[in-house]
């Protein structure tokens, strides 16, 4: 187990208030350094007091930060994490170098029973519902235009105001699955469309920055994609590249259909296609 799954798993298993969970989100992007911090240090990287710090190791179930810290320090020991000094790059290089680690701990995720249960849940719902809405409408833009070239029938939606209605539809139509993209800031009506599709019977598959979100229980299958926040705006790095990776897995279940359907776009493909 790597040592952030770890402390993952920790805070899974202890009701944390949304500021814990932002605290130790943080953290999370603080690995293997975090581990041999003081509490002075920490609250100053993650932005809140010295006493908030403590407060989160009690409510992690340990007698105090110096039980919480050993137990971190055991955890990332025993991972083995690389360890490389740190660099002082500007906003645009530092969130590149973020992404290389994001994507570097993707690969956990793609090759883990999460995966395999997502996989197994939406390549057996026709039609296949896709929703992302404010900052996730476009990677569910962007899934759905490459699934509806290998999958029969697939209902991206993108508008908050329309997505109950989408699910609703879903269900008459018997979807048995939904792919949902939930990047922070998370909408409500993105959480409202979880749990209404799971109270019509589908399954929910999502695609969240972390598996710590305060609605991991509306999700049958969670798949984490963490998100780098240091520019302007977040980058989405990791969810692409999960994305892609997620529908080449369920494109691989039916490998004679995805073959003549590629075949047949293609075909058709060709006269929209600019000379090169």
């Amino acid at each position: 187990m790597a040592p952030e799954d770890w402390l993952v798993d920790r805070a899974r298993q202890h009701r944390l208030s949304p500021a814990q969970r932002q605290i130790v989100q943080r953290m999370l992007r603080m690995f293997p350094e975090v581990a041999f911090l003081s509490t002075i240090e920490i609250a100053e990287l993650t932005g809140v007091s010295q006493p908030t710090v403590t407060r989160l190791a009690t409510a992690l179930g340990f007698a105090g930060f110096g039980e919480f810290r050993a137990a971190l320090r055991e955890a990332v020991i025993s991972g083995v994490p690389s360890q490389r000094a740190p660099e002082r790059l500007d906003a645009g290089a530092a969130t590149i170098e973020r992404e290389r680690e994001n994507l570097a701990g993707l690969r956990r995720v793609v090759t883990g029973d999460a995966m395999t249960d997502a996989v197994r849940l939406l390549a057996g719902s026709t039609p296949l519902g896709v929703i992302g809405l404010r900052a996730s409408a476009a990677l569910a833009d962007y899934f759905g235009y490459f699934a509806r070239r290998i999958l029969p029938s697939v209902e991206v939606c993108t508008n908050g105001a329309t997505v109950s209605d989408t699910v609703v539809q879903l269900s008459r139509r018997d979807a048995t699955a939904m792919l949902a993209f939930a990047m922070p800031r998370y909408p409500a009506a993105t959480v409202a469309a979880l749990r209404l599709s799971r109270r019509l019977g589908m399954s929910t598959v999502v695609v969240a920055d972390t598996a710590l979100v305060p609605f991991a229980a509306e999700a049958d299958v969670l798949l984490a994609a963490p998100v780098a926040t240091g520019l302007v705006a977040d980058s989405h790095a990791a969810a692409v590249v999960l994305s892609v990776s997620l529908l080449d897995a369920i494109a691989a279940t039916d490998p004679q259909r995805t073959r003549e359907r590629l075949e047949a776009h293609e075909s058709l493909a060709d006269d929209g296609i600019h000379p090169a």
